[in-house]
């Protein structure tokens, strides 16, 4: 008697919390002008996911700084940057053209775009081969090896990782965000276990490429299940194949910094660089998490409603994020000192590339805006016009002022990302 009276008092009080909490979201609307129910339930599942993922990247970052020398770390991150850039010829557009497309209840275009991954990943395993000789020719054996493990593995990582963009586009958040921790924690895990296994930065690129394509395969399989029909999108390669194009020059640029610091001052100071961005580039993580968010809930409404309604909740944000910048730059110095004493050189590094994070918070909501109704001219200038900016900076900078010269250019490339995409928001 007295556990069932128990459980219904239980009952009774979560669902009174429930109806509270209900109608102060619903009172907050008046000066957020954001359905704030919405952003509550997604934004909840985005927030523990991206929590539980800037827990395991320091994490790991902690093991790295513990564990692996300087020149160990930078190797790898030069293998992960060239991963990354030479994906600039794949269709790296197809995850969001497929999002776009379930969005509408196109549920097949998940498999759909894996067919279409696999079937256009022919010239990145090309390049990534040829690569792979050219650094085998010169006498380079691990970057050869690492390149190799990359030509086989990326593609196909790259064909399953669209599983949480399937489940956030039928704005099931609370399965896309789970999947995702499942797949980081299983990663991490497999990370920590190969610190373990000899000092060789090759062990870590086979483990990081094997243990994501894994973990993103069951979780492929899983998104499979849930999809609500097995109709496809016959615009999904055409639209895919824009985007991707435009994308060509943003995949460069992102990691053009990396690969320019390998190049001329070498895999240490790659490393410094490297930890220096690590922690401000978790808060410019938290803040994309709102491009997922809003492309589900913008598709069905006007482009000039958009214009009048996101400004404020873009202060909103920008304000949130230059407090959160504000705090990191006084504590960084201990952040280091704790956490990080190998890298205490990179203090001051963080501490300026954290102020380019203030800008990230405005582009989201405006590319999501501009994504959902397929402005694909103003996409074109708003991806390329701040990454030829990036690439000319660091180009100039780098040679000049090192590090430093890296930094300088995040915030000319962000400031000016920003100016761009306000932009052609406003005139699209």
């Amino acid at each position: 008697m007295l556990p069932s009276l128990l459980f219904s008092r239980y009952h009774a009080g979560m669902d009174k919390l429930r109806a509270s909490t209900y109608s102060i979201l619903r009172w907050s609307e008046r000066y957020t002008k954001t359905d704030m129910v919405y952003l509550a339930s997604g934004g909840f599942w985005l927030v523990l996911e991206q929590a539980v993922g800037i827990a395991l990247s320091m994490s790991l970052a902690i093991a790295f700084g513990h564990f692996a020398s300087k020149d160990m770390y930078g190797n790898y991150k030069y293998v992960l940057s060239l991963a990354a850039m030479f994906g600039a010829i794949s269709l790296s557009g197809l995850g969001d053209a497929m999002s776009q497309s379930v969005a509408r209840g196109l549920d097949g275009t998940l498999v759909q775009s894996f067919k279409l991954q696999i079937k256009w990943s022919l010239p990145f395993v090309l390049l990534s081969l040829g690569a792979s000789a050219y650094y085998g020719f010169l006498g380079n054996g691990y970057l050869a090896s690492a390149l190799i493990i990359v030509a086989f593995l990326q593609p196909l990582l790259s064909a399953l990782s669209p599983f949480a963009g399937f489940f956030f586009a039928q704005k099931d958040f609370a399965r896309g965000s789970l999947s995702l921790i499942g797949t980081n924690t299983f990663t991490f895990i497999a990370m920590i276990a190969a610190l373990f296994l000899g000092e060789r930065a090759i062990i870590l690129v086979g483990t990081y490429f094997l243990a994501k394509t894994i973990a993103s395969g069951y979780f492929f399989w899983k998104a499979r299940t849930h999809a609500r029909n097995t109709i496809t999108d016959p615009e999904l390669l055409h639209y895919s194949s824009h985007l991707s194009v435009m994308n060509i020059l943003a995949a460069i640029a992102d990691k053009f910094d990396s690969i320019i610091i390998f190049s001329l001052l070498g895999p240490v100071q790659l490393a410094t660089y490297a930890f220096a961005g690590a922690a401000p580039e978790q808060l410019k993580g938290v803040l994309k998490n709102f491009y997922g968010l809003s492309l589900p809930k913008l598709t069905g409404r006007p482009l000039e409603e958009l214009r009048v309604t996101l400004w404020r909740k873009i202060l909103l944000l920008s304000l949130f994020t230059f407090a959160c910048i504000g705090l990191y730059i006084l504590i960084a110095p201990l952040l280091f000192r704790v956490f990080f004493p190998v890298y205490l050189d990179s203090v001051q590094y963080s501490q300026w590339y954290a102020l380019s994070i203030v800008f990230s918070a405005i582009p989201p909501m405006l590319l999501a805006s501009l994504t959902a109704h397929k402005k694909t001219r103003a996409l074109y200038i708003v991806t390329n016009g701040p990454s030829i900016i990036l690439i000319a900076s660091i180009l100039i900078l780098v040679p000049l002022y090192g590090i430093m010269g890296a930094v300088i250019a995040q915030i000319i490339y962000r400031a000016g990302n920003a100016a761009i995409v306000s932009w052609q928001f406003m005139k699209s």
